[in-house]
């Protein structure tokens, strides 16, 4: 809503109810009533196109507030514009598996406007997963974009409804077996020139490919969690991958607002061949009295100005995972410096995986 002092000529895009100049009442305009009074067409390639057009318009209400919007549809001079027009690609998105993650990247992938969907094991995970990606959205969005969206999004427990989409990520449970089976199935499901990416953390794409019909068309998409809020994806090159797939890849990561990294495949990738040896080394500190967790978190923190210390963030990506990674580089490199501490392992055990149990170095 627009609120329009027609004395002073102001507006505001937030609640008023008199203008702060002059004490007038505002009158209220709904901003899905601009009519268009400018237009630019704008071509940009992407992976379905190399030319792909879209438009810029200006936009005017009848109190004269203007703006510029973008749109993939076209309207013509004079045209009232709906402002909550919701424009879709033509891709087809796949995400297979509805846990912490694969319900991230569905719903963010559906926010940026391609047809999506997504792949669970049961119908009470499909129910779950829905019901939580319509709670997510619409605390943002209108109830009118709220139901556009959802008519973009289909949530399923079979993989033969994802025979025609363009790209699938695999995001299952960081376990090279688990990981295995799906990839299997979806090859044979999928339509000859799909592109299938796995969301794995530290596990081998080259081992991955293995089961694939099509190793040329697989490649590592590595995204970071949270999924709205990191800009990196780690793009992870397998010996067979095409530079096409390589290509389209990166484009479609940019095409979702991403950083795309291209790495080699090899243990643990970039980040967290990095990162894990720093987490395992806190947890040793901690497993040898050197300090408490929470005055290395602090340590951490307040020395190297990190937004979070090693047993928080832990805690945020999991601590299974946190082993999971850690196991694979410790195989991959066969070095000690990746062999996982004790305490983390007993805290796996005990089921005391971090942030999403609700238990890990810290409660929540």
């Amino acid at each position: 809503m627009h609120y329009h002092c027609k004395e002073c000529e102001k507006s505001w895009s937030y609640p008023l109810e008199n203008c702060i100049f002059c004490g007038n009442e505002l009158t209220v305009s709904d901003p899905s009533d601009y009519k268009v009074i400018g237009c630019t067409e704008v071509n940009v390639p992407s992976i379905a196109s190399e030319s792909v057009p879209y438009y810029v318009y200006l936009l005017e209400d009848e109190n004269s507030n203007r703006l510029i919007q973008k749109s993939s549809r076209k309207y013509e001079m004079g045209d009232l514009f709906e402002l909550n027009d919701i424009s879709f690609s033509q891709l087809k998105i796949g995400i297979i598996g509805s846990g912490l993650l694969g319900s991230q990247l569905a719903e963010y992938v559906l926010q940026h406007g391609y047809l999506t969907i997504l792949k669970t094991r049961s119908d009470e995970n499909r129910s779950q997963a829905s019901n939580k990606i319509k709670k997510h959205i619409s605390k943002k969005l209108s109830d009118k974009e709220v139901e556009k969206y959802l008519t973009n999004l289909e949530v399923t427990t079979d993989y033969s409804d994802l025979y025609d989409c363009d790209i699938v990520i695999e995001a299952v449970s960081e376990d090279i077996r688990i990981k295995k089976e799906v990839l299997a199935q979806l090859s044979s499901v999928c339509k000859e020139d799909a592109i299938i990416a796995t969301n794995t953390s530290s596990i081998s794409i080259d081992l991955l490919a293995d089961v694939s019909l099509r190793p040329d068309r697989f490649i590592g998409m590595h995204f970071f969690n949270p999924v709205q809020k990191m800009d990196l994806v780690e793009v992870i090159i397998g010996k067979q991958t095409s530079i096409e797939t390589q290509d389209k890849i990166v484009q479609f990561s940019m095409d979702l607002n991403k950083k795309p990294v291209i790495v080699k495949n090899c243990p643990g990738f970039v980040v967290n061949r990095y990162l894990l040896p720093q987490i395992n080394e806190a947890v040793k500190m901690l497993e040898e009295g050197v300090a408490t967790k929470e005055d290395i978190d602090s340590a951490i923190k307040l020395g190297l100005n990190h937004p979070m210390g090693p047993f928080e963030l832990a805690d945020l990506i999991g601590l299974d995972v946190c082993l999971s990674i850690l196991e694979v580089m410790s195989e991959g490199f066969n070095d000690d410096k990746f062999i996982p501490s004790k305490l983390l392992i007993e805290k796996v055990n005990e089921g005391n995986l971090g942030f999403k149990t609700g238990e890990g170095f810290h409660k929540y």
